[in-house]
């Protein structure tokens, strides 16, 4: 009995001083980096951090709080067994005190599996929910969008070649009940720019696309084809080097002309002027441009 008692108040000493509490001046709640060590908290002007460690001197708890003494946010680190950090739970909170947005990592050898983001109201309610999963490249594979009664939203599924390139991902966006309401497949080439966007239904039926080509030696966006959805016309579009648009040409699903536009620019890349052409390509106007025409952005919604 002599001697069980030694060890129950040996293992209550050794717990007592595992947590005991440590405060830094900074600190990085991810990387669990914490400097400007301070004796007392007394010592520490504005931010600070109180910084919680396991017997292994490994840290297990992690709380940054700002210059009035209110917790900002705190972290909780789980580890295995040979000391490998396995989750990470970290929780921000809002000014007033309520959290606001929490984020967890599961990790395993090292290498992050999972994420998960949770993003909260003033009341408490979950708001908006983010699920991210990596392959052994650390390289997400799948994400997964929840709104409010944890319903999916969308969902991104990302694929990639042998050099682990980018290669295509597929964007889902879904309907209140969760079926499947339409969705965007999007290629990439060996430089990961986007050759090729495509709307779908969920019958496979193509809404729209839009493919791109660029220089090969300086990789700039010379040309671009798209099937327009709302406007069910047929529009190809030429480009300079420094993104400025030439010629736009407008056809119908026989690939009949409708219209056509060019567009000049002094020597200072500035619009001048811009021509009309008509169906049977004769110029019926010719107007003074003010307006920079630049090069548009991708149409993939997420990108």
């Amino acid at each position: 009995m002599r001697y069980l008692y030694t060890i129950v108040i040996t293992v209550l000493l050794s717990a007592c001083s595992s947590g005991k509490l440590s405060y830094y001046a900074q600190g990085n709640l991810h990387t669990r980096v914490f400097l400007d060590h301070a004796t007392h908290r007394q010592q520490l002007v504005g931010d600070y951090y109180a910084v919680k460690r396991n017997d292994k001197g490994q840290v297990k708890q992690a709380r940054h709080y700002g210059p009035q003494r209110q917790l900002l946010e705190k972290s909780h680190y789980t580890y295995s067994r040979k000391g490998q950090l396995t989750r990470h739970q970290l929780t921000e909170y809002f000014q007033t005190g309520p959290p606001r947005v929490t984020r967890e990592w599961h990790y395993h050898n090292g290498k992050v599996l999972s994420r998960e983001e949770k993003w909260f109201t003033r009341g408490r309610s979950l708001e908006k929910k983010l699920t991210i999963h990596y392959d052994n490249e650390q390289k997400p594979y799948l994400e997964e969008t929840w709104g409010l009664g944890n319903k999916i939203l969308n969902s991104t599924e990302y694929y990639y070649d042998y050099k682990h390139r980018l290669d295509k991902s597929r964007r889902n966006f879904f309907f209140s009940d969760g079926s499947l309401r339409d969705y965007w497949i999007t290629i990439y080439n060996d430089a990961v720019q986007i050759i090729n966007e495509e709307h779908y239904l969920p019958d496979n039926s193509l809404l729209s696309f839009y493919r791109y080509s660029y220089d090969p030696v300086h990789g700039y966006r010379q040309r671009e084809e798209i099937l327009d959805e709302e406007r069910n016309i047929f529009i190809s579009r030429t480009y300079d080097p420094y993104g400025y648009l030439l010629v736009e040409i407008e056809r119908d699903h026989a690939l009949t002309q409708l219209k056509r536009r060019v567009y000049h620019y002094n020597e200072k890349h500035q619009p001048q002027t811009v021509q009309v052409y008509n169906a049977a390509d004769h110029l019926v106007k010719t107007a003074r441009y003010k307006q920079l025409r630049t090069l548009e952005s991708f149409r993939t919604p997420g990108l």
